[in-house]
This record gives structure tokens, C-alpha cells and sequence, in this order.
């Protein structure tokens, strides 16, 4: 390995870390969560691994960063833990392919075709959503409950994705060109 692909991959790897940390950081720190739905900033890191990194970073920042939130929160570490894992890495990983593709098919970066940036931002987001729903119908399945009753609440958690989504896509776009200004990006590419 040469020594400048080794300062990529050690860059990489440390500003992975630092994403998850961050993500971890957000999601029990600036939340309202109540039980019917949840806004929080945590999805931030997630885009912004997906949009620096690619699919496979932005995946890992979301599987690690809810892992880690799962177990220290308050749910710890259960049975159905993979099951709300699973969301916040599928989320880092339309966030990726979104950016990977917008890279290849016009030559720009994600954070410069703001419109993209909105609908990849809220696709993931509605992913997240149907696999957290997924997931709440499986564990319903496992322990024999009801799952009828957060139907009603489906309107109300999308809705809350999707602005969710709105307000990091807002943030991640002047942030991603003032990083990238910064030259804290370099090693980035």
C-alpha cells in the first residue's frame, strides 16, 4: 500500500468513526421523541457519510450509529435489535446511491443539484420509515401483538420523515460546500 492510499484509508476509517459518533451524539441529544413519533437531527451524519463516502459508508454510519444508540439507550440489547438497525443503514445507503449516481450521470456533486439532493434526502427517509415499519409488523409477528394499532399513526411518522428530511437536506447542503471550502475534504475524493 502506498503511503497516500494508506492516508485515504486511515482518513476514511477516522471520519467514519467521527459520523458515527456524531450520529449517536444527535439522536440522544437535540430529539423530541415522544411515542408516536420521532424528530431528531441523527440522520445528518448519515447523509453526509453517503454523500462524502458512497453507499457502503453511509450504510455503516447508520448500521453503527443506531447500533450503538440501540444498545446504550433505552431499548439495550434485544432480540428485534437488528430489526431498527436494519432502517438508519438502508437510509445511508439510498443517500449513497443517490450521490454515486448523481456523481456518474452528470459529472456533479449531490450538494450541487440542491432539487436532487431534496428528493434523494427524502427517499431515504421514506425508506427508513417503510423498513422501521417493516421492522414494527416482524417484531409484532415474534412477540404476538397487535399491529393494527400504530396503522393510524403511519401518516404521521412519514410525514414526520419527510420534514425530517427537508430540515438536513437544508442543513447538509451548505455544510457539505463549506467542508469542502475548508479543505478538511481532501483526502475525501
Amino acid at each position: 500500500m502506498t503511503k497516500a492510499r494508506s492516508y485515504v484509508y486511515v482518513y476514511r476509517l477516522c471520519a467514519t468513526a467521527l459520523l458515527i459518533a456524531m450520529m449517536f451524539l444527535l439522536k440522544r441529544t437535540i430529539a423530541i421523541e415522544t411515542p408516536f413519533f420521532k424528530l431528531n437531527f441523527a440522520s445528518l451524519p448519515i447523509m453526509l457519510g453517503g454523500m462524502l463516502f458512497g453507499p457502503v459508508v453511509g450504510m455503516l454510519v447508520g448500521l453503527l450509529g443506531e447500533l450503538i444508540a440501540q444498545i446504550i439507550g433505552p431499548y439495550g440489547l434485544a432480540p428485534t435489535t437488528v430489526l431498527y438497525v436494519i432502517p438508519a443503514g438502508l437510509r445511508g445507503l439510498v443517500v449513497g446511491l443517490g450521490a454515486l449516481w448523481c456523481r456518474q450521470a452528470t459529472g456533479k456533486r449531490l450538494e450541487n443539484r440542491p432539487a436532487l439532493c431534496y428528493i434523494v434526502g427524502i427517499a431515504g427517509a421514506v425508506t427508513n420509515t417503510v423498513a422501521n415499519t417493516v421492522s414494527i409488523w416482524i417484531e409484532s409477528v415474534m412477540y404476538h401483538t397487535e399491529f393494527a394499532v400504530h396503522i393510524p399513526f403511519l401518516p404521521a411518522r412519514f410525514a414526520t420523515g419527510i420534514a425530517t428530511a427537508v430540515c438536513v437536506t437544508t442543513v447538509c447542503v451548505p455544510l457539505m460546500h463549506a467542508l469542502r471550502r475548508s479543505g478538511v475534504l481532501k483526502y475525501a475524493e
